[in-house]
């Protein structure tokens, strides 16, 4: 966050004819990584230090010659899907759906690691498609950023652990990383901002629930007992723009008087739905909340709440096997 936090010229210079080592592995650390190969190129190397590599992939429009979208974002897919608060015959469909789930999620991985050099360089992901998918850990690798690894720009090392020493970092067995600046792209706490935002102890904790919950918000937006206060953007998405741009519209319409809310009771047994689906589907890390495998399921509930139709696509075939995004919401002001 320190180095976004500054401009162009003066990032550029922090890294310039440094050691640089980054520490993560989601799109972040890439993405500062390829930026400190740019600066100083193959003599002075930026070292990533990953523990859990995720899926990075092509552009995101596209993802290679791979239309995600046909495959993860529209309806029929999420029926292959567990979503909160459905039912029992959903859920009965989407057990009986798990075989299909199963084969789109390895044929789409055997595609990536093929098309993409992950696993020459040990990031192959441990976590399946489907499940990074679940649980937003999954993002765009910057342009030619394994043309920069290959070309000795950006050394990947792996290891579970490191501390600091006096030339740079210490890894798993010993190995040291020589480095003049340390970058730290390992995630932050959004639990923590939300509680920072108030005084009061307890409000702190009604803001944040309990460790081993998701933050509660009703709709991913509201806190049930302090209903005065909306949050946009807590919840991830696979694109979060997107995402944000329809909890802000539900917002609006909350304040303009369009829909009321319903009773805290029922608000908290929602909540408590949602957060069940975002334990199970890998969320819990940082207490985060994912909409990547439900966010039409989530449209859906924005829409009926707005007075909106769910249903945005023209025809049958459209409808179910069309992805869906930003344009189909369009009209929603």
């Amino acid at each position: 966050m320190d180095l976004s936090n500054m401009d162009d010229a003066d990032a550029a210079a922090l890294v310039r004819g440094k050691r640089v080592a980054v520490v993560g592995s989601g799109k972040s650390a890439f993405d500062i990584a390829a930026e400190c190969a740019d600066a100083n190129g193959a003599e002075l190397p930026c070292t990533m230090v990953c523990r859990s590599p995720q899926w990075l992939l092509h552009d995101v429009s596209v993802w290679g010659r791979l239309h995600l979208g046909y495959l993860y974002m529209n309806r029929f897919a999420q029926l292959m899907v567990r979503k909160p608060g459905a039912g029992l015959a959903s859920s009965l469909l989407a057990t009986l759906l798990t075989p299909l789930a199963w084969l789109v999620s390895k044929l789409t991985e055997a595609y990536y690691k093929r098309a993409i050099p992950m696993r020459e360089y040990g990031m192959e992901p441990e976590l399946g498609f489907a499940g990074a998918i679940a649980s937003c850990k999954i993002g765009m690798l910057p342009e030619a950023f394994y043309d920069k690894v290959r070309g000795g720009g950006v050394v990947i090392r792996r290891s579970g652990k490191f501390s600091f020493c006096e030339d740079g970092l210490v890894l798993d067995g010993g190995r040291v990383v020589p480095a003049d600046l340390v970058i730290l792209a390992t995630g932050f706490r959004g639990d923590q901002k939300l509680r920072d935002m108030f005084v009061s102890p307890r409000v702190k904790d009604i803001v944040a629930g309990s460790p081993g919950t998701t933050v509660p918000l009703y709709r991913e937006c509201v806190h049930p007992r302090i209903p005065q206060m909306a949050v946009i953007g807590y919840a991830e998405s696979l694109t979060n723009i997107y995402a944000i741009e329809m909890m802000a519209k539900w917002v609006a319409r909350f304040l303009d008087g369009a829909f009321r809310l319903p009773s805290v009771r029922r608000m908290e047994r929602s909540v408590a739905e949602w957060g069940a689906y975002m334990r199970r589907s890998g969320g819990e890390r940082f207490r985060r909340s994912c909409l990547g495998a439900v966010n039409i399921w989530y449209n859906d509930e924005l829409c009926r709440d707005m007075g909106c139709d769910p249903r945005r696509k023209k025809g049958l075939l459209a409808e179910w096997f069309q992805p869906y995004g930003a344009v189909d919401y369009a009209d929603i002001q």
